[in-house]
């Protein structure tokens, strides 16, 4: 089964305006932190393209249904979106290892803190040549991967 429907809640996890943490003060430098080290992922399946370009013209607004997110703080440092509900009444996630309390931090390598940097994510899938989801489970790393197919 294709899971290009993955997209749809990477791309509204990451865009989630409401409830994101506010910006640090422009007094104190940003620093971004390393990103984490995952283990090699496993290829989950692929994402044709030409499946693919017709939900990023859709835009994100689309997608908001369905999908609940919150911040997740450790310490009061923002650490990802804990995922609070993922199209239950969808099949197509049924099987989806990524649910309901996993915290998504990155995807395609890049942090989803603010609304540019998910912008970024979407508009960069048209050219990307896979899409990797790296997210928390009780504490323990792991990650998702799409190849991306012409």
């Amino acid at each position: 089964m294709r899971r290009f429907s993955l997209l749809v809640f990477v791309l509204v996890a990451c865009s989630r305006g409401a409830g994101a943490p506010e910006p640090r003060s422009a007094s104190a430098p940003e620093v971004e932190p390393p990103p984490p080290t995952y283990a090699s992922p496993v290829t989950e399946g692929t994402i044709a393209r030409e499946e693919l370009l017709p939900i990023l013209e859709a835009g994100l607004g689309r997608f908001l249904q369905g999908v609940e997110t919150e911040p997740h703080l450790d310490g009061g440092a923002f650490v990802g979106f804990r995922l609070r509900r993922l199209y239950p009444e969808d099949a197509r996630f049924a099987g989806l290892d990524l649910g309901p309390g996993d915290t998504i931090v990155r995807v395609n390598a890049s942090p989803i803190e603010r609304p540019e940097q998910a912008l970024a994510v979407w508009n960069g899938l048209r050219v990307a040549s896979e899409l990797v989801v790296e997210y928390r489970r009780d504490g323990e790393e792991r990650s998702l991967r799409f190849a991306i197919v012409d």
